[in-house]
């Protein structure tokens, strides 16, 4: 933006223009000469019945005003406004000028002085010092002991006052700039938490989409194998069998992905398979030929989506390893049943024509206890004779 036939231009965007840093300079102006002028004021009013107090000269009056406006010049130095105007107030007391309002000049510059340091050991010897001058200078220019003494323990106890104000104050702003910095490092950790969870879970699906499409192609392509001397006719319905898998795995990949994009998503995606697709995930591995027994109540059907979701996964998994370590000629058992409190999944394989191998903590497994523990839910893996069984216990609301 181009101003023309002006002296300023606006600043980037946060910076104050010009303008607005002399309305702030006026403002910053207001306070000391308004002090003044009501200072001026009520003492020029009051020696008139002061006894003892001629009335306030030209002298007196530039003395007194000038005590409040050494204050404007020195915002940047405080102390140097304050020493300033301590001296130009014991001058005002020296002359013989009748004592009040002025004394406000130096207590009104004490306080940058204060606010400015980072320790009462700082301030406390310069308001002690200005105390203690303005009460002897007032006591001989007075005659009136009493009165400065009145007049020093006010001083101590206001001076005293305002340190542990700003003290205060102080101890306050570190304490709420404190907590702002501990809850930006909460959100980002949390954030970072959440982001991690995230990528495990990812991580979890992809690997049981992936895993498990690729065991049933496996199964199936050995099956395409087999017959392809002794009956070719049955190979189409293999190769079609590995075409559907592979759609199905593209399909769930896809919502995967599409969640890794903030704000994304793709129309017609598939939701996440829960109790309902246990069936024909079932029905898959069965065309790949292996033998699957599947027990399913209708009272399973109505458990939450997530537990739901739990399950399928953990089912699928299971069949995967099946496929993967016992082979197209194992006898497989699916059991889900539901009780009051909880949902009770259970696979167990009688054994393949492949050796039974060793359980080991893959992946897969993994991604199943922390499946279950996510639900608060148990899990058991373990060996039956040449077979393994699976069985997990998900809540549910009762």
């Amino acid at each position: 933006m181009v101003v023309q036939n002006s002296r300023w231009t606006p600043g980037p965007p946060g910076r104050t223009g010009r303008p607005w840093g002399r309305a702030a300079g006026a403002i910053s102006v207001v306070p000391p000469l308004l002090l003044a002028a009501l200072s001026l004021g009520i003492t020029a009013g009051a020696t008139r019945w002061m006894p003892g107090h001629h009335p306030l000269n030209l002298l007196g009056a530039g003395l007194l005003v000038a005590a409040f406006l050494v204050l404007i010049p020195s915002r940047g130095q405080p102390l140097l406004g304050y020493s300033a105007s301590t001296l130009l107030t014991l001058l005002y007391l020296l002359t013989g000028h009748p004592p009040g309002p002025i004394f406000l000049a130096p207590f009104v510059g004490l306080i940058p002085v204060i606010a400015s340091s980072s320790s009462w050991r700082v301030w406390l010897p310069f308001a002690a010092l200005g105390g203690v001058a303005l009460a002897t200078v007032h006591g001989f220019s007075g005659g009136n002991l009493l009165a400065s003494s009145i007049f020093l323990g006010v001083w101590i106890l206001a001076t005293t006052g305002l340190g542990l104000a700003v003290n205060v104050r102080r101890r306050f702003l570190a304490e709420v700039t404190a907590r702002g910095q501990w809850a930006q490092r909460t959100r980002a950790e949390e954030e970072g938490r959440r982001l991690a969870e995230e990528r495990l879970r990812i991580a979890r699906e992809v690997h049981d989409v992936v895993g498990h499409s690729l065991a049933v192609i496996s199964l199936q392509a050995g099956v395409a194998e087999h017959l392809l001397e002794t009956r070719p006719e049955e190979v189409r319905e293999a190769v079609s069998a590995i075409r559907r898998v592979s759609r199905q795995a593209l399909g769930e990949l896809r919502v995967e992905l599409a969640s890794l994009r903030e704000g994304s998503a793709i129309e017609g995606t598939a939701p996440t398979p829960g109790i309902p697709e246990v069936r024909e995930l079932v029905s898959v591995i069965r065309e790949a030929g292996m033998q699957v027994d599947l027990a399913l109540g209708d009272d399973c059907l109505l458990v939450p989506a997530v537990v739901g979701a739990a399950a399928y996964r953990i089912v699928q998994e299971a069949l995967t390893n099946v496929a993967r370590h016992a082979g197209a000629g194992a006898v497989v058992t699916v059991v889900l049943g539901r009780s009051a409190t909880a949902l009770e999944v259970e696979v167990v394989d009688h054994g393949g024509t492949l050796a039974a191998d060793p359980i080991s903590e893959g992946n897969g497994i993994a991604g199943m206890r922390e499946r279950v523990a996510a639900l608060n839910g148990q899990l058991e893996v373990e060996r039956t004779g040449t077979g393994v069984r699976v069985w997990a216990s998900l809540p549910v609301a009762p």
